[in-house]
């Protein structure tokens, strides 16, 4: 069986604009399932330390599994988008974050919590990487950043889920119960992945070579030879990184700890800052297009982003309110993988786009486990409280630590040459 073959889902020819329709609710609904099971953690953060009775450092643990999954699964997961397809890839894989969301429903200790929580990382890994392969296939080049931007924008919907909506699921039926039936849904939405989704157009060749597994795999080695890549992977290590760790973890004990916040009053402001991050996804699409640059609005977010966490660390006013507007402002500038993934992709051939974007994202999800055990040390070298609160300036001084990150991987980043759309116009 030739897995390089264009993908026969059916027999009907289908014109693009038809395929695209048929195809964008379901990858919808999984992007979403993807963004929910990863940010979820945040709001039960604190009931997670209270009932099992954890530290800072090894609450920081449990999140950070998920992103271990996912950095592990990068280069695999590649592999599997270059070989057989988005349709298969997304559609097997994202059934592991099912499983992992069904048994961290029933977990009752760390190892089994964390068990589940790495299966929620590689189960969902390759669910963004394949949205950006079907993409790079279905799209014009210079619409590619406006489409990722839309894209993440969508995905980003499993944000808001998982604060307000999932705060107050949480509080009625308990977050056991509500994980459960996550799960079970998400397990019925990767079989209807499979049966929707199309790999390719029809009026587009398929490789003209068909490599061998053995091909595929020693091609990665080619892939992170290039320099490149590694300027790509520190801009979108600490950018998403920094993103991650807060939104996806420390958000929920900082308005817990400094602010005194239940969970429906948390699950309102995680919303609140949630929304303003997918005001971003959508703002950072169309902008390397207005200014025809896309290394310059990367920089410029990213200097802006960086402003915004120097504001958290020097932050002392015991307003939850200026809290909510900094930790808004920081989402509003934290999107820039649009631009900076557009930028990799002009870069890079079609053959090698899946490899490209997944070696990008081994650095970014392991940057991600990497910032959350590290701030978990941060907060540990504070002394809590007797309820285990950590004290406002564990907070400022893990805001600050971030900021520094930031600036060392624009530093990075500034190595790349820019890759203006206005000379991809017209390219598919």
């Amino acid at each position: 069986m030739d897995t390089n073959a264009p993908d026969q889902t059916t027999t009907r020819p289908y014109s693009r604009r038809t395929a695209i329709i048929r195809m964008v609710p379901v990858l919808a609904v999984t992007f979403i399932l993807a963004h929910f099971l990863r940010s979820a953690p945040a709001v039960i953060a604190p009931n997670l330390r209270a009932e099992l009775g954890l530290t800072p450092g090894e609450l920081s643990s449990l999140p950070a599994a998920i992103f271990l999954g996912a950095a592990l699964m990068q280069l695999p997961v590649g592999v599997l988008l270059d070989r057989f397809g988005p349709r298969r890839t997304m559609s097997g894989l994202f059934s592991l974050a099912a499983l992992g969301a069904i048994i961290f429903s029933f977990a009752h200790d760390v190892p089994m919590l964390a068990l589940a929580l790495f299966l929620i990382g590689c189960g969902a890994a390759p669910v963004f990487m394949g949205v950006m392969v079907l993409l790079a296939r279905w799209i014009p080049r210079d619409r590619l950043a406006t489409g990722t931007a839309i894209s993440i924008s969508v995905g980003g919907a499993g944000m808001l889920l998982s604060a307000s909506p999932f705060a107050a699921a949480v509080e009625l039926y308990g977050w056991r119960e509500s994980l459960l039936v996550v799960g079970l849904f998400s397990l019925a939405v990767a079989v209807v992945v499979f049966l929707m989704v199309r790999d390719r157009p029809d009026d587009a060749p398929a490789p003209a070579v068909s490599e061998t597994l053995l091909q595929t795999v020693l091609g990665l080695r080619q892939v992170l030879a290039d320099k490149r890549i590694y300027s790509f992977a520190a801009a979108t290590g600490v950018s998403v990184g920094a993103l991650v760790t807060i939104r996806n973890l420390w958000i929920g004990p900082y308005l817990n700890d400094v602010f005194d916040l239940d969970i429906v009053a948390r699950g309102n402001v995680i919303f609140i800052v949630s929304l303003a991050w997918l005001f971003s996804a959508l703002m950072y699409g169309p902008l390397d297009r207005w200014f025809d640059t896309r290394r310059g609005v990367v920089t410029g977010g990213m200097l802006l982003y960086t402003g915004t966490l120097v504001a958290l660390a020097i932050n002392s006013s015991p307003s939850v309110v200026v809290a909510t507007i900094l930790l808004s402002a920081f989402a509003l500038f934290a999107a820039m993988a649009s631009p900076i993934f557009a930028h990799a992709r002009s870069l890079f051939p079609e053959t090698h786009t899946g490899r490209a974007f997944t070696a990008i994202n081994v650095f970014t999800w392991s940057g991600v486990f990497v910032m959350q055990m590290g701030t978990g040390a941060i907060l540990d070298a504070f002394p809590v409280d007797e309820l285990g609160r950590s004290p406002a300036i564990a907070y400022r001084t893990m805001f600050g630590a971030l900021a520094f990150a930031l600036v060392l991987a624009l530093i990075a980043y500034r190595r790349v040459a820019d890759a203006p759309p206005s000379a991809e116009r017209g390219q598919t």
